[in-house]
């Protein structure tokens, strides 16, 4: 709603301008020019161009974030796996430990985790 708001704003503020600035000009680009533009086409283009140009950025750097960050979610998703996997190793390896301590005579071991 706001956006609206904003939009009818913007656009009546363009349409008030371009009204008052009917004046005709004559832009020179080196060699070329072009005769009897009005002066708020003058103005009012190069803004447009502007959003249009900072708009194609914006998008830009947001879908690089989300590529990097869908990677990085990947990527930590993977270490987690890998370490559950390897947390379930150590408890197995430490099992196996007591096992074969209790086999041997050898007494509880107070470092291992239980």
């Amino acid at each position: 709603m706001i956006t609206l708001i904003v939009t009818v704003i913007l656009g009546l503020g363009f349409a008030i301008f371009a009204t008052q600035n009917t004046n005709v000009v004559t832009l020179n680009f080196g060699q070329f020019y072009i005769p009897d533009v009005p002066l708020y086409l003058v103005v009012l283009t190069p803004l447009l161009v502007g959003l249009l140009a900072s708009f194609i950025i914006y998008v830009s750097r947001d879908l690089s974030a989300r590529l990097t960050e869908s990677d990085m979610k990947k990527g930590l998703k993977k270490l987690r796996t890998e370490n559950a996997e390897l947390t379930k190793m150590v408890h197995k390896l430490e099992l196996e430990n007591t096992k074969l301590n209790a086999t041997n005579g050898r007494g509880f071991d107070e470092d291992s985790i239980q």
